[in-house]
């Protein structure tokens, strides 16, 4: 079956306007145009544009994705090439994931603050207040 970018946009939900921004900046190689120019997706393609929008939501930059998709036309010979890729973007992933958690842990001790600021009627949190007791941010 072939799809069409609205069609890969409904089936996929991500928007016609990123598929077009990637299939610009080289992310779609294999894809079939017809004589007008119109491109037209396969089953397999989309599942690429699943694979781009997982490596995206990575944070993996559009010229790593190329080099992988580069290396993964090149076959089973570059498999140690895109497996090290792979292991690298979970490496950054991670440290990402471990800076959330700080960030999250700092949000869930704001809310602790505030809330027995709701309770006590105390604003610990106002420097203009005899109550402040600073932030413990770090």
């Amino acid at each position: 079956m072939a799809y069409t970018i609205k069609e890969v946009e409904k089936e996929t939900g991500i928007s016609s306007h990123t598929l077009r921004f990637w299939a610009k900046k080289g992310l779609f190689p294999f894809v079939e145009k017809d004589k007008n120019g119109v491109k037209y997706f396969s089953n397999t393609d989309v599942e690429w544009v699943r694979w781009i929008e997982w490596f995206r939501k990575s944070h993996m930059s559009i010229e790593s994705i190329k080099d992988y998709i580069t290396l993964a036309a090149k076959g089973e010979g570059t498999a140690k090439q895109r497996r090290e890729m792979l292991s690298e973007q979970k490496k950054m992933v991670i440290a990402k994931m471990q800076e959330l958690d700080a960030v999250l842990k700092k949000l869930d001790y704001k809310l602790g603050v505030y809330d027995e600021m709701i309770n006590k009627g105390v604003d610990g949190f106002n420097p203009t207040s005899k109550d402040y007791k600073g932030c413990k941010c770090q």
